[in-house]
């Protein structure tokens, strides 16, 4: 109990020091004048000064906002990344995995340096956890009501630099709008800030002889509604990242070869729209075979963290100079 805290009016009785009544009652409590309402000892000042103090701000450490993403990007420089799929295409259980791999150690040649949104993560990833009482693991999906946000990763060289990725999370249902609906895709502020746009391609539902028609019609209607609407125009880097690995190749090998087919095409075409596209395959969370294991995602966090090309300053020959020293200098460059 406090010593500075007087609790009997008794004039001389120390009970709160010694815990004896000075009236010699037995227990204390049944002393008329003990717990009288009596005046803390706390001098008025000191109780002033107390209650006037600022509150300490806490990080909440959960997802970032636009204006949190913004707040960021004026302390380190962000690489941001766009995840793009409807619904159930494993867009937050590839953000889930990425977390995962550092929490185990060093991953792709690179070690965790810190999280803006580690709580965030932490929520994510305590769904695939044993201790879940889960009987397979599994991640919540982003809802339609959750507007933007963003998860951040800081992750470190063995040189000492850091490199902070910041990851966009949106809810498919959304991008699934934007497809049909192409008034919308102006409010999809992530392609402002993207550098790198990851469209993610589910597997599953391409090698399904019942969806296939109708996926990947859609699949490529939304790139298409991006790229002409101006949505891709920032982007330096776009991948079609095809997912659930686990259940496309258990199919027939037909199947898988239509696949890999349709997406060289779809690089194919695009690329031809002046698009930096390029396809590659993930696997981060295998349920229906588990022998397929993690697939792609080391060599996918080392294309997001790859160091920043230099640009080219080489002076360009001039073609037809009118001056002799022009036209030497183009031979020797």
């Amino acid at each position: 109990m406090n010593a500075g805290t007087v609790i009997c009016k008794e004039q001389g009785c120390i009970v709160q020091s010694d815990g004896k009544c000075l009236l010699n009652h037995d227990p204390v409590e049944s002393c008329p004048n003990y717990g009288a309402d009596v005046e803390d000892a706390v001098e008025p000042d000191t109780e002033d000064e107390q209650r006037s103090a600022p509150p300490v701000a806490i990080w909440s450490s959960d997802k970032l906002s636009t204006t949190g993403l913004s707040a960021l990007s004026r302390r380190r420089k962000l690489r941001v990344v766009a995840l793009v799929g409807e619904e159930k295409v494993g867009k937050t259980t590839l953000l889930t995995s990425i977390f995962e791999a550092y929490c185990k150690g060093p991953f792709a040649g690179l070690t965790f340096a810190g999280s803006e949104t580690l709580l965030a993560f932490a929520k994510l990833h305590s769904f695939a956890l044993l201790n879940s009482g889960r009987l397979s693991p599994t991640v919540p999906r982003t809802s339609r009501r959750d507007p933007l946000s963003f998860f951040h990763l800081a992750l470190a060289r063995s040189g000492g630099r850091t490199i902070d990725l910041a990851i966009a999370d949106r809810s498919g249902e959304t991008y699934a709008d934007a497809r049909t609906s192409t008034d919308l895709i102006g409010t999809l502020t992530e392609f402002d800030l993207a550098e790198r746009v990851c469209f993610l391609l589910d597997g599953a539902r391409l090698s399904s002889k019942d969806d296939r028609t109708a996926y990947s019609r859609n699949f490529r209607q939304m790139i298409n509604a991006l790229n002409d609407n101006g949505a891709l125009a920032h982007a330096k880097a776009i991948e079609i990242l095809s997912t659930k690995l686990d259940i496309s190749r258990a199919n027939e090998p037909a199947d898988a070869e239509f696949m890999m087919e349709y997406q060289e095409r779809v690089v194919t075409d695009f690329q031809a729209k002046g698009l930096k596209m390029s396809s590659h395959e993930v696997c981060a969370l295998p349920k229906a075979n588990r022998m397929i294991g993690i697939v792609g995602l080391e060599d996918l966090v080392t294309r997001w963290t790859m160091p920043a090309q230099l640009p080219d300053v080489a002076p360009r020959p001039i073609v037809d100079a009118p001056r002799q020293i022009d036209r030497i200098f183009s031979k020797t460059a």
